[in-house]
């Protein structure tokens, strides 16, 4: 029987990202393109002598504890299936924190599915579903992984055909945004509208035709982010000056990313962008079979 299991736990970008009305539960529908990309962190499950969960990590400020999403999808895991399995749980930690990137929840999809395989679990599809949700919105996205649409509260995946391959420059500047506040400057926002390009995007990808892909990519939480933070405003146009066929922010922030369609593009779009930024990644398009079942 496997006494661990090691797993890269991807990151994600949004194609698109429209958020529409203020829902009952307190969250707001959206509707997005979400793809995932190879930035990623390594995870080590293993199991343990010592009955329940124990979990380190590399990088300092990540919560050792149950206020971990990798941890907590961990402890709802055994839950479920009844098993009191001791887990230790090893977190290197590559993809930026608070930047839009989903690291979290990534780690915490990554979690159930590296548990349910490494303890034979045999918890099935609609059961791993209902626990990402029960985490957090962004979660079940990387239980499917690709390229994806994204529906009501984020939770409602819809896998859509794998797009071309794109490489993209991620910035992660020192300034944090926090998403709370993000949602409340859009709905104080007068006059605001949703670009609602979700739908036009996945027409776009069904085409295969780059262009038309990343000439629809827009976020609805650039109009108040980048006129409340002028730093991250700059960070977009200098990207574009480097070159990049687009960029566009991560999620609500407060990183950025910069579209290229070709490594070469890439890398001279990384080292403009480090001669001021020190946390520069590269990182490409993963496409759905190279996601972990």
């Amino acid at each position: 029987m496997t006494a661990s299991l090691s797993l890269q736990s991807f990151a994600k970008v949004n194609y698109t990202l429209d958020v529409l009305s203020p829902r009952p539960d307190g969250y707001h529908n959206v509707a997005s393109v979400m793809q995932a990309i190879s930035l990623a962190d390594t995870l080590l499950l293993s199991r343990s002598d010592q009955p329940g969960i124990t979990f380190e990590c590399d990088a300092p400020g990540i919560p050792s504890d149950s206020t971990n999403l990798a941890w907590r999808a961990a402890e709802l895991a055994l839950r479920e299936s009844g098993r009191a399995d001791g887990v230790h749980i090893r977190l290197e930690k590559r993809v930026p924190s608070q930047a839009g990137l989903g690291g979290g929840s990534s780690n915490a999809a990554y979690t159930l599915m590296g548990l349910n395989r490494l303890l034979d679990l045999r918890l099935d599809s609609y059961t791993m579903k209902r626990l990402a949700t029960s985490l957090g919105s962004d979660v079940p996205f990387f239980l499917t992984g690709g390229t994806a649409s994204a529906r009501g509260r984020g939770e409602a995946i819809a896998p859509l055909d794998d797009g071309p391959v794109f490489w993209f420059v991620v910035v992660k500047p020192v300034l944090n945004v926090s998403t709370a506040w993000a949602y409340n400057a859009l709905d104080e926002t007068p006059n605001r509208q949703s670009a609602r390009a979700t739908r036009r995007m996945e027409e776009a990808l069904k085409t295969g035709e780059s262009d038309r892909i990343y000439s629809r990519m827009t976020n609805d939480f650039e109009q108040a982010v980048f006129a409340a933070h002028l730093p991250l405003a700059l960070l977009h146009d200098e990207l574009l000056m480097a070159r990049c066929r687009t960029a566009h922010l991560c999620g609500s922030g407060s990183a950025l990313f910069g579209l290229c369609t070709t490594e070469a593009e890439a890398n001279e779009a990384a080292r403009i962008m480090r001669l001021k930024y020190p946390n520069v990644h590269i990182c490409r398009t993963v496409m759905r079979d190279e996601v972990m079942k």
